[in-house]
């Protein structure tokens, strides 16, 4: 009975002796949480970035991961919503017990989680938001890496003026990032001298824009800076045509960004300004890495990478870094090098402030012959910007 009971003992004791691994903290592996738009409105361009995360972790795992382990991804879907969004990253962190965190889809939904990021202390990369407000909060774990929104339209009003309008109307969603590239738009037009005869914000998901279109044209406005997604960038552009309602300029955010936008809206997409963190053109914008990521990206999905896809795989690149620099994923010394560190990814430099705030400088573009072309600033642009737009009646069948 003794010897029984010696031996229980000891096989408790050996239990309780032996290194206690948490789920999501095998020693084998490095677990990173990301919950993201899979459906819902934000689905496509999200799922860019998805696209990237994946053959980033697959090249990295292929070499030996991080500090020699493996990569984990624990990808959620948020359904384009903020509530859902705080729900998951709560679970990522306190059920998945994952080692680190990548930020969500878009700017409201950024904004809503990096309260949850910060209770926990997570250094999270943010490339799916760009309102500069998000980072006035006092907030220390989340880390922007792309242009803020209030200098998406930046090119747009630049050219503008060069070409000699003097009356521009802005609109835009009234939701967090619209609400923040229309502020810049209005400010840059007070820096260069242009008139805003009109700003307004519509309800998300409004789909006729005949009255808003017809107060523009009231307005006597000579360019509209939309401040949109792809289905309002997209119903403004073909309702524009279908009213014949001439615009030097339309120029858009998100929307003319994404590959579909030249693909369904064909002629009617011509000549349209949008504005983007990066461009698949290397010999351009001479980024080490381009070359390697853009084959890689295009062989194993078919179509070239847009921006969305870009800052992503740039934003695995500096948590690479980072944890490589820490010698750790200790959340505590990755954060600390994350403050101070500085590294060039496949979108440019990366060196955050105080704030958490990266510099990164974006560029505008114009779709001409179902092609993005970079036309501002000057110093890269690939071809000359072809406006005013000509008029409805003058173009071909769409």
């Amino acid at each position: 009975m003794k010897k029984s009971l010696v031996l229980v003992l000891g096989f408790v004791l050996a239990l309780t002796a032996a290194p206690f691994v948490e789920k999501g903290h095998a020693k084998d592996k490095v677990t990173l949480g990301i919950a993201i738009s899979q459906t819902g409105r934000y689905a496509e361009p999200a799922g860019r970035m998805v696209n990237s995360y994946n053959l980033y972790v697959d090249q990295m795992n292929a070499k030996g991961g991080w500090l020699g382990k493996k990569i984990d991804m624990i990808i959620l879907d948020d359904k384009s919503d903020k509530q859902t969004s705080i729900k998951l990253y709560e679970k990522l962190i306190t059920q998945d017990k994952v080692d680190l965190t990548m930020g969500p889809y878009s700017s409201g939904i950024t904004d809503a989680v990096a309260n949850v990021l910060e209770r926990y202390k997570y250094p999270t990369m943010a490339p799916g938001a760009s309102s500069g407000i998000i980072w006035k909060k006092g907030r220390k774990y989340l880390f922007n890496i792309i242009a803020v929104a209030q200098d998406y339209q930046k090119g747009a009003v630049h050219i503008a003026r060069d070409i000699g309008v003097k009356r521009i109307a802005i609109i835009g969603e009234d939701s967090l990032f619209p609400r923040q590239s229309a502020e810049g738009a209005v400010d840059w037009a007070k820096k260069l001298g242009l008139k805003v005869v009109l700003n307004e914000n519509y309800p998300r998901k409004q789909t006729d824009f005949t009255a808003l279109l017809q107060k523009i044209k009231a307005r006597r406005a000579e360019a509209l800076i939309s401040n949109s997604y792809f289905a309002d960038a997209a119903a403004q552009i073909r309702q524009l045509r279908e009213l014949n309602i001439n615009m030097k300029i339309f120029a858009g955010t998100v929307g003319p960004g994404l590959p579909k936008f030249a693909k369904q809206l064909g002629n009617t997409a011509e000549y349209v300004l949008g504005f983007s963190q990066w461009e698949p053109k290397p010999e351009i914008l001479k980024r080490p890495g381009m070359r390697a990521f853009i084959a890689a990206y295009k062989k194993r999905y078919g179509v070239n990478p847009n921006y969305h896809a870009g800052q992503s795989y740039a934003s695995m690149q500096v948590f690479g870094e980072a944890v490589k620099r820490a010698g750790s994923i200790d959340r505590d010394k990755v954060w600390r090098t994350m403050r101070t560190m500085s590294t060039t990814t496949i979108i440019g430099p990366w060196k955050v402030d105080e704030t958490g705030m990266n510099n990164h400088e974006g560029l505008t573009f114009q779709i001409l012959n179902g092609e993005r072309k970079i036309v501002w600033p000057k110093k890269i642009s690939e071809v000359p910007y072809k406006l005013p737009m000509p008029k409805w009646k003058d173009r071909g069948k769409n």
